[in-house]
């Protein structure tokens, strides 16, 4: 009876405490290179996308999103838990036809590639994937993604490094090809070159190309009458640490509002100064008394050797 008890009245706190968790300790939102407005909405569980701008401007999931901070109108501190979802966040890219701005090291000149510009949301994306789709239902061929290095102190020229190949196939007239996934590492690229290797044969048909990016979300409590704010940017924040997770589940399964942060704003950081305004110009004062005053010893001097 006593044990039944307990659960029942922990089961209510937790309730009680997702219902209304308090705000975190208040932040400077100045201190944070990028900011993006949360849109308004009804007090309740809200669901943040994790976009590819956050994804890449933040320190990311390999860091637990340690410098992610959502921020109230009174600069207070908005807990929230991370949601991992399995499939991924998915961005539609536009394969542009032509040919890339460099070669590989020694490579040789290509007598039948077709060679396509896939541009990135952003550069700095965590590791992620590439999905290629073709309506072709028998071909084989070689197919690589590669990016281009600018001109550096190692090279003179830029160059072409390819950073994923493989043999794509499909023998069955009867069914569509799956889909070619390849492997993209994290990068400072803003864009990739994508290079099919067609033989003898005519340009195979490059149906879709899309990015597959890991899926993240935040998950919290909108506040009554707030206007709430998604900061990042920092190096110099540990991962958050608020009561919120001990209740974490029951935000994770709760129906929330799906939300998007809307445009992303870089800010320059405040910087504290070392000195006043008003502790360098005197400072500055005085160096020049100083400076006026050795001037006029050393002309009296040399007058007098005079």
């Amino acid at each position: 009876m006593r044990a039944a008890l307990t659960v029942a009245l922990l089961g209510a706190a937790t309730a009680a405490f997702a219902q209304s968790p308090e705000l975190g300790a208040p932040l400077d939102p100045a201190l944070f290179p990028y900011q993006r407005t949360i849109p308004d909405g009804r007090p309740g569980p809200v669901s943040l996308m994790v976009d590819p701008l956050a994804l890449a401007h933040s320190r990311g999931p390999n860091q637990h999103f340690a410098d992610v901070r959502i921020l109230d109108a009174a600069h207070r501190q908005v807990p929230y838990v991370i949601e991992h979802r399995e499939e991924p966040l998915v961005v539609a890219m536009n394969p542009e036809p032509g040919d890339p701005p460099a070669r590989a090291p020694g490579g040789l000149k290509r007598s039948n590639w077709s060679s396509y510009r896939l541009r990135l949301p952003c550069a700095n994306l965590p590791s992620s994937q590439v999905a290629i789709e073709t309506s072709a239902r028998v071909f084989q061929r070689g197919v690589q993604l590669a990016v281009v290095h600018p001109a550096d102190r190692y090279s003179r020229n830029a160059r072409l490094e390819t950073i994923s190949a493989t043999t794509w196939a499909h023998l069955s007239a009867d069914e569509p090809a799956n889909p070619l996934i390849l492997p993209l590492s994290s990068g400072d690229a803003s864009e990739l070159w994508l290079s099919i290797d067609e033989g003898d044969n005519s340009a195979l048909p490059v149906t879709a190309v899309r990015l597959l990016l890991p899926s993240y979300r935040l998950r919290f409590f909108r506040p009554a009458q707030s206007s709430l704010v998604l900061v990042y940017g920092r190096s110099d924040l540990l991962a958050p640490r608020y009561d919120l997770a001990l209740a974490s589940q029951d935000l994770l399964n709760a129906d929330a509002s799906e939300v998007t942060p809307l445009g992303e704003r870089q800010t320059t950081p405040a910087r504290h100064l070392l000195i006043s305004p008003l502790q360098f110009w005197v400072f500055l004062s005085i160096a020049v008394a100083v400076l006026l005053t050795l001037i006029v010893r050393l002309t009296k001097r040399r007058s007098d050797l005079v």
